[in-house]
C-alpha cells in the first residue's frame, strides 16, 4: 500500500514539474561559438562557455519539453531560422505524443548536425561509415541520436528533411519493429506537418502526389496487400534502387490513413502493436484491426485516389 502511494505522489510530482515548465514564461535560446568556429544554438545556459541570449518571436505552440543542441558547420543560421527547426522537431514530438499517444518523455532528444553543403556532408557519412548513404538529403544515425543534413539552395526543404527524420528517430526509439512502408509513410507526412493557431495539421505533399498520379496512370502503383507484405529490407532495397516510387506510395497512403477520425486511429492501434514487440507481417495486422480487412482498405485506398480528399488534414 505505502510503495503503492509513493509511487502516486512521485508521478503527481513529476506531472507538476511538467506543468510548471508548460506553463512558464518562454525559454531563452543560448547561442555560442566554440574554439573551433562552429556554432551552437541550446535552451540551456552553460556558465563554462561565453553565450549571448538569442532574440527570437516565439512560436504558437507551448510544446518545448526537449533541450535540441543544433550544430552548425560553417552555416550561419538566423535567429528566425533556428526558431524555424526547434518548432518544427517539437511539433514531430507532440505528433507522436498528442496523436498517437506515445509517452514522449522516455524518448531520447536528438542532436543536429548541419553542412554547409552536400560535399561536406558526403565527406562526414563516408567518414562515419554510412557511405550506402550519401545519395540522401539527411540521415539519422542511431548510435550517436543524431540527425545529419545539408543546406540545401532551398532551405526550407532542409528543415522538412530534419523534420522527416526526427520522425525516424521517435519511431527508432519507440516502434522499432515498425515496417519500412509505415516508419517512411509517418516520416514523409512529417516534413508537412505545421501548427497554427488552431493546433496541429498537415498540407498534402505534392512531390508524392505527382509521383503516385505518375505511377497510378503508368500501371507501376503497388497494390496495398502486395505494400503491406513487403518485408522491410525489401522495400529498402527496392527504395535504393530506384526501382519504384515506394516512398511516395507510402507518403501518400499515410496521407490517405490520417485523413480521417477512424483510420487515423487504426494507425495508432497498429502503431501500438509493434511498439509492444508484436513481429507479425503487417498484412495480417491490417487484416484484423481495419473494418473489412485489406480488401476493404484497398477499395478505400482507390477510391481515396480517385478524390484525394481535402488538401489540408487537421489533427
Amino acid at each position: 500500500m505505502f510503495k503503492g502511494l509513493r509511487k502516486a505522489v512521485n508521478s503527481f510530482c513529476v506531472l507538476s514539474f511538467f506543468m510548471i515548465i508548460a506553463t512558464s514564461s518562454h525559454a531563452k535560446i543560448y547561442k555560442w561559438v566554440d574554439e573551433d568556429g562552429k556554432v551552437h544554438f541550446s535552451d540551456r545556459q552553460d556558465h563554462a562557455v561565453e553565450q549571448e541570449v538569442v532574440s527570437v518571436k516565439p512560436g504558437a505552440s507551448k510544446w518545448s519539453r526537449f533541450d535540441i543542441d543544433i550544430q552548425a558547420e560553417d552555416v550561419e543560421l538566423s535567429d528566425e531560422e533556428h526558431q524555424q527547426i526547434v518548432d518544427g522537431v517539437n511539433n514531430v514530438y507532440e505528433f507522436f505524443d498528442r496523436v498517437m499517444s506515445f509517452d514522449m518523455f522516455r524518448t531520447v532528444p536528438v542532436n543536429i548536425l548541419i553542412f554547409k553543403d552536400r560535399a561536406e556532408y558526403r565527406n562526414y557519412l563516408i567518414r562515419s561509415d554510412r557511405g550506402m548513404s550519401v545519395a540522401s538529403y539527411g540521415l539519422y544515425i542511431p548510435s550517436e541520436h543524431q540527425i545529419v543534413v545539408y543546406i540545401r539552395e532551398n532551405r526550407n526543404l532542409t528543415f522538412k528533411t530534419i523534420k522527416h527524420e526526427v520522425s525516424h528517430a521517435v519511431v527508432d526509439t519507440i516502434v522499432p519493429y515498425a515496417p519500412a512502408w509505415l516508419d517512411e509513410g509517418l516520416a514523409e507526412q512529417m516534413e508537412m506537418l505545421e501548427r497554427d493557431e488552431s493546433g496541429l495539421y498537415f498540407e498534402r505533399h505534392p512531390e508524392n502526389r505527382w509521383i503516385v498520379a505518375q505511377a497510378r496512370e503508368q500501371g507501376r502503383l503497388t497494390d496495398i496487400d502486395q505494400l503491406l507484405k513487403l518485408p522491410s529490407d525489401k522495400w529498402r532495397h527496392s527504395e535504393i534502387s530506384g526501382q519504384g516510387s515506394l516512398r511516395a506510395q507510402s507518403g501518400q497512403f499515410l496521407y490517405f490513413l490520417l485523413s480521417k477520425p477512424t483510420s487515423r486511429n487504426f494507425v495508432v492501434r497498429l502503431m501500438h502493436n509493434f511498439n509492444r514487440g508484436d513481429r507479425t507481417l503487417s498484412y495480417y495486422l491490417v487484416d484484423d484491426n481495419y473494418i473489412g480487412g485489406v480488401n476493404m482498405l484497398g477499395l478505400d485506398w482507390r477510391h481515396w485516389l480517385l478524390k484525394q480528399g481535402d488538401g489540408v488534414i487537421r489533427l
